[in-house]
């Protein structure tokens, strides 16, 4: 992967539906060429996903975040707990852990009933194999994952500016999408049975009115040379200046990728994503965020996250 690369995934991290004659005109590349390079960065397994962020709470759903415990745990029973969840319609993302954690996953539902149904029929199917866990009811989120090459765009999530009607069209739109980003006007013209030109006017009424947030690509870390460290924090005190603060101080820092900002349940006010090189690293890290917040965070858990098994896609629920 040479400067050239590293250009292209910047412009696929900011825009992934971007035509490849534009990303062409930027790098200043034939589009052949920049089909040959995307396709090469796809087969070293460097882009992972192309991704379409979609404003999930206007769809009426609320996201949750699983961390659990293994416990009289062998291998093969490991493996039957992840393929079960990655088969479930309600879950997306799944990261297997080293630390005080062993896995975590997120949930997608539209009620804590609908979350209480999923909790209650995947701890009757594996209750001898999970000791603690913790579920939690996420606030906000914001990715920096242009950082991994030294970078510093993210992407929006702001809300939808709710004052349109999604159909089951839109929502097959939005599904497509979900599970590439790149799609052509031609090919959902295909798959939905309706011209390129009407999808383009809905898909470009969905950026409009904020339900699409944007488009980008999901990054293999470890291609970097990079380790993804998590840590867990908790506020001293539960207000909003320091929230915001916080907050402000992760988006430019260099090593962080990605928060989560929880509702306050006295557990975790925070998850952050730490991109790093070693321990060492990740120390020096520790150290400054607790200078800069000192007697004002707590550090509650760090982990590693040692693979990620599934897509940052959402879940199949969403569009269901």
């Amino acid at each position: 992967m040479d400067k050239v690369d590293k250009k292209i995934l910047k412009e696929l991290l900011e825009n992934s539906r971007l035509p490849l004659s534009q990303v062409g005109k930027k790098v200043r590349l034939s589009r052949e060429n920049v089909y040959y390079r995307i396709q090469n960065l796809i087969k070293q397994g460097i882009i992972r996903d192309f991704i379409t962020s979609i404003d999930y709470e206007y769809l009426g759903f609320q996201q949750f975040v699983v961390f659990i415990e293994f416990d009289k745990i062998d291998k093969e029973k490991e493996s039957q707990i992840i393929e079960y969840l990655k088969k479930e319609k309600s879950v997306s993302w799944i990261g297997i852990l080293s630390g005080n954690w062993s896995l975590t996953f997120d949930i997608f539902a539209k009620s804590n009933i609908e979350l209480n149904d999923f909790i209650g029929k995947f701890f009757n199917s594996f209750e001898q194999n999970v000791g603690d866990y913790f579920i939690l009811n996420l606030q906000e989120s914001n990715y920096f994952f242009n950082k991994i090459i030294d970078e510093s765009v993210s992407i929006s999530n702001s809300k939808s500016k709710g004052n349109t009607k999604v159909d089951t069209v839109d929502l097959k739109i939005l599904k497509k999408l979900n599970e590439d980003a790149r799609i052509s006007y031609v090919d959902l013209s295909h798959d939905l049975n309706l011209s390129a030109n009407a999808i383009k006017k809905r898909i470009q009424n969905l950026e409009k009115n904020k339900i699409i947030l944007g488009y980008s690509i999901s990054i293999n870390h470890k291609r970097f040379g990079l380790e993804w460290q998590g840590l867990q924090i908790k506020l001293r005190r539960p207000a909003k200046e320091l929230e915001d603060k916080l907050k402000s101080y992760l988006k430019v820092s260099k090593k962080v990728i990605f928060y989560y900002h929880y509702n306050k349940s006295g557990i975790y006010d925070f998850d952050i994503g730490v991109m790093v090189k070693d321990s060492s690293d990740l120390r020096e890290f520790i150290n400054q965020i607790r200078k800069d917040f000192y007697d004002e965070i707590k550090i509650i858990n760090s982990f590693l996250v040692l693979e990620e098994v599934s897509s940052h896609n959402l879940p199949k629920v969403i569009f269901s």
